[in-house]
Formats: structure tokens, sequence, C-alpha cells
């Protein structure tokens, strides 16, 4: 996972560190439903890019997650 990930799941969103790695599924991470919603407003807020929370949701591990938010930034 990139730095920016990391960063925004365990500063922001207060998920557990030693539970982030690439093929974590997302509730393994800690996720849950109030941590999508804050994800896509962080990613559209910091970044400009706009990933729907069923976007989120549709990523099997924080792996992929990171791959479609990298592919977003680096899109625009």
């Amino acid at each position: 996972m990139t730095g920016d990930l990391t960063r925004i799941l365990i500063d922001d969103l207060k998920l557990p560190a030693d539970q982030l790695t690439d093929d974590a599924s997302l509730d393994h991470a800690g996720f849950d439903s109030l941590a999508v919603v804050e994800l896509s407003v962080l990613l559209a807020d910091r970044y400009g890019i706009d990933i729907s929370e069923s976007d989120i949701k549709g990523a099997a591990t924080l792996g992929q997650l990171d791959l479609l938010i990298t592919t977003q930034r680096n899109g625009r």
C-alpha cells in the first residue's frame, strides 16, 4: 500500500496499523460502513477524486483499494 492510504487509514480512520496489509480484506482491516463513507469523503476532499462507497466496498483487499485510488489519482 502507498503511504498516503496507510496514513489515511491510521490517522484519519483510526484503523489498527497491525491489520493493514495489502492482502487484508476491508473487514479484517476494521472497516465498517462509517469508515467507507469517511474514506470516500476524504478522498474527494484531499485528492479531488470521486470513488463511490460501492467501489470502495467492491475492493476485495486493501491492495486492490490502493490500486483503485492510485489509478483514479493518476487518471486526473
